[in-house]
């Protein structure tokens, strides 16, 4: 016999009360291999399922393996002994469901909700859960694609979008999945395996007549021509916003190409390279104390700040210094302005822009020119919040970390649910 603290283990594992069971033994079977022997009471007031009858007799019992996800049992077989009637009336055989697993699987509800948990964490893989629970991969998979249900969300308001790279999935077309962010409830409305124009109309095309775009009053991006089509053809009453961050990190990418063609033209051990190599960040670093306390410098042999430094690397050539001064302008316009100045104040950075023919700089000009109004539109307010991209660049980490952990899954369905289910913690059902 198994002593009384993994009898109450185990019955709890298998969604019984005490009442439930007859008798629990332990037993070895021909292999000399630990078992469990569960046999269940009988219930002295069933009826029959068929025509509630009251005339039951007793028809023996049936056995059926369980798996128990606790490493108490990981190297014991648990057989459960079902009763069976007998009905006299209509001459039919039952058995009585006590509910401890899924119906037709030897699995218990209790393994179901432990693999559903650990599979919220972006960071478990489905071998990880299957080893934390004593089952093999195969079942954790196909007890995820059975219990996780996740319908799109209604698109909001605010909707931000976004992509991830997510190579080696069963949809050819496309290397990234897209993604659509609820901007104030930090959700993920639908992850899409392309970001293609062909599958995206395709995506969009049925809510035409419902009027559920209609309600979409923001419309969140980077600078990825097809959203804005897609945007403008079905959420018309939406103002497309470009998202900030993304604009900032291409203008501070144009000033790091012509760092690096500048440095370039000087040798390897010369001060020009030196600075512009090893104290780049202090050309992009807006964090950062300038006027610290000046510390002794090796290669240039004296005391010296950052500001200094700073100061040395913008004189080493007059368009490095022009294109600083305008990054800095831009970056104070982004931070400062607001719907009512930006209009004015991003055309006459344009203008600079163009009038300074800095060559890395024609990409960034060109890309501010004809986003104009978009940018313009990042500055609008939602909530009290002026819209951006931030939760899909908080979130797209998580889901890379999630997509490199189950690069293994393959089926475009499957890995839509697992990231839904990773970010939104939703879309779990136990029956």
């Amino acid at each position: 016999m198994i002593d009384k603290n993994m009898e109450h283990i185990l019955a709890a594992h298998l969604n019984l009360n005490s009442s439930d069971v007859q008798s629990i033994e332990s037993a070895t079977d021909k292999d000399s291999h630990p078992c469990i022997y569960v046999t269940l009471a009988r219930n002295p007031r069933i009826t029959c399922p068929h025509d509630a009858s009251h005339h039951i007799q007793s028809n023996g019992y049936y056995t059926r393996r369980i798996m128990i996800s606790d490493r108490l049992f990981e190297s014991t077989d648990v057989y459960l002994k079902v009763p069976r009637y007998y009905c006299k009336d209509c001459h039919k055989s039952f058995s009585e469901d006590f509910h401890m697993t899924p119906a037709g699987k030897t699995i218990s509800y209790e393994t179901v909700i432990k693999v559903m948990d650990l599979l919220k964490s972006p960071h478990m893989t489905f071998q990880e859960a299957a080893q934390l629970t004593g089952i093999s991969v195969s079942s954790v998979v196909r007890i995820f694609d059975e219990h996780c249900h996740i319908p799109r969300r209604t698109f909001p308001e605010a909707v931000c979008v976004d992509e991830v790279y997510s190579p080696g999935s069963d949809f050819k077309d496309s290397d990234y999945v897209c993604i659509f962010y609820d901007f104030y409830e930090h959700k993920i409305i639908d992850v899409l395996p392309s970001r293609t124009k062909n599958y995206l109309h395709n995506y969009f095309q049925p809510f035409q007549g419902t009027g559920e775009l209609n309600t979409v009053r923001f419309l969140i991006m980077d600078m990825h021509k097809t959203y804005k089509i897609i945007g403008r053809i079905y959420m018309k009453k939406a103002a497309i916003c470009i998202d900030s961050f993304h604009v900032i990190k291409q203008l501070n990418d144009s000033l790091s190409k012509l760092r690096i063609r500048i440095m370039k033209r000087y040798n390897t051990d010369s001060i020009e390279y030196y600075l512009l190599k090893h104290w780049k960040f202090l050309l992009f670093d807006r964090e950062i104390n300038l006027d610290n306390k000046a510390k002794f410098n090796k290669k240039l042999g004296r005391y010296i700040n950052y500001r200094q430094l700073l100061d040395m690397i913008l004189s080493i050539d007059p368009q490095l210094d022009m294109a600083w001064h305008l990054k800095e302008r831009y970056t104070v316009f982004n931070a400062t302005a607001t719907y009512e100045t930006a209009p004015q104040l991003l055309d006459d950075l344009i203008r600079d822009f163009v009038l300074a023919n800095i060559p890395e700089f024609s990409k960034f000009t060109g890309a501010i020119s004809n986003w104009r109004k978009e940018i313009v539109n990042s500055f609008l307010m939602y909530k009290g919040r002026r819209v951006n991209n931030g939760i899909a660049e908080s979130l797209n980490a998580t889901i890379s970390t999630l997509l490199f952990n189950t690069r293994g899954i393959r089926n475009v369905e499957r890995r839509r649910k697992r990231i839904m289910y990773a970010i939104n913690k939703t879309g779990f059902m136990i029956k």
